[in-house]
């Protein structure tokens, strides 16, 4: 199925452009799964359960998974067999790379596990990206404009009148078309320039947007900017570490029915 369709039909759902961040952190966890055999597969698996009919999307980020070594790998599989299969799974990986070792990258996130979309870095040019376009119907999300205070120091630079972010979507439009399995990065914590991202690339070129929450990203402000676009609008701490006593899934949950309000958008027509 087309990932703009799989988009489609899970904003249709919801009526919200919430996306969950997994960003489990394994010294971070409530003492009530610490002592569970893989703490943070029960955690993950506790706030799918309280949260799945309210996410679009889930987003792990593999740095948390990788850095708790064969246990975090195993719960990032574990947890991706928990999520529902009408959300989408989203990669946060942020891989750049040359030749095989691309190719391998793109085996691994998207065949090797079953995940729907990928962050790319496109730092090393657009031949590092083409890999990972071998796999239809999968986004790959490239990074554009990050939500990070650095973020500055190399994506706003000026060359031939326009920001290297726009260069960025410039070259990958070009080489990669609107089709749906091209999307961008752009953080929360640019509102204006999201605006004119938007408007730039259409309403149809998915943008995966993190920053809402505890980065300072403000969800009214966000969507308005991205005016009805196709969107994955990601919460991390905000929902899976709004306690962290016995009661964190429910408090995962109603921080999530927060967002996901906030983030309600309407829903498109069918």
């Amino acid at each position: 199925m087309p990932f703009l369709d799989r988009y489609a039909q899970a904003f249709a759902r919801t009526g919200s452009r919430l996306c969950v961040g997994l960003d489990t952190d394994l010294a971070m966890l409530p003492a009530i799964v610490q002592e569970a055999d893989n703490p943070m597969l029960l955690f993950n698996q506790a706030i799918v359960g309280a949260t799945a009919d309210l996410a679009i999307a889930y987003k792990p980020n593999l740095a948390f998974y990788e850095a708790a070594g064969q246990r975090g790998m195993d719960a990032l599989k574990e947890t991706l067999a928990v999520i529902p299969p009408h959300v989408i799974k989203i990669a946060d990986a942020k891989r750049g790379d040359i030749g095989n070792t691309a190719e391998r990258y793109a085996q691994a996130f998207l065949e090797t596990l079953p995940f729907d979309a990928i962050t790319v870095n496109p730092y090393m040019g657009t031949d590092t990206l083409k890999p990972y376009f071998k796999y239809e119907g999968t986004c790959k999300f490239v990074l554009a404009l990050t939500s990070n205070p650095g973020s500055h120091e190399f994506q706003r630079i000026e060359s031939a009148g326009k920001p290297m972010y726009l260069h960025v979507i410039d070259r990958c439009l070009d080489a990669f078309g609107s089709t749906g399995d091209l999307g961008f990065v752009v953080g929360a914590t640019h509102p204006e320039e999201l605006a004119q991202i938007r408007e730039h690339v259409g309403p149809d070129i998915p943008l995966l947007i993190p920053g809402v929450g505890a980065q300072g990203g403000d969800a009214a402000a966000v969507i308005a900017a991205n005016n009805r676009g196709a969107a994955f609008i990601n919460v991390s701490r905000g929902i899976i570490a709004a306690s962290k006593g016995d009661d964190f899934a429910a408090a995962a949950r109603a921080a999530a029915l927060k967002f996901a309000e906030e983030l309600r958008d309407e829903v498109p027509a069918t």
